[in-house]
């Protein structure tokens, strides 16, 4: 009976913008438009974040592989899209460290990836995290023997 009478209220309203989907991107849009004071409505056909946004990782990354595409504006994006987050939802958001094992490659590999970070950190001049760093063989031992806390319920950052 709810529904039928949502249905008509959803009927007789105006809005400025409809949104198909709640996922990740459509309840992102729906907030925005929101904010900026357009008249919303949002139309999901489950429950919010039911589909695959919403059992992703929930990590928030710059688009680092994007860059193997040559996409830097793509790139560039994400990173500005990170850095809102960051400032925005920091009790959401926190920074997660990677380490990536590099071995047994060629060389041509080697310098690919180098000039790829290097471009990476060049395209996130803004950031307010630090840039990336390479580690010797027992620096990278240690940093894994360190460990750290887990914390699922939060967004993590690449």
């Amino acid at each position: 009976m709810r529904a039928r009478t949502d249905l008509a209220r959803l009927a007789e309203a105006e809005y400025d913008v409809a949104i198909i989907g709640g996922g990740i991107i459509g309840t992102g849009v729906a907030r925005d438009a929101a904010m900026r004071g357009l008249r919303t409505v949002l139309f999901e056909k489950e429950d919010f974040c039911y589909g695959t946004s919403g059992r992703s990782s929930r990590m928030i990354h710059g688009g680092l592989r994007y860059l193997a595409n040559y996409d830097l504006g793509l790139v560039r994006e994400g990173l500005r899209e990170r850095e809102i987050l960051l400032r925005l939802a920091p009790h959401l958001v926190r920074p997660l460290k990677f380490l990536i094992p590099i071995y047994g490659e060629s060389f041509l590999h080697k310098m690919k990836l180098k000039i790829g970070m290097i471009l990476y950190d060049l395209l996130s001049y803004d950031k307010s995290l630090p840039s990336h760093k390479y580690l010797d063989r027992e620096s990278a031992r240690s940093a894994t023997r360190a460990g750290g806390e887990r914390p699922e319920r939060r967004l993590r950052l690449l």
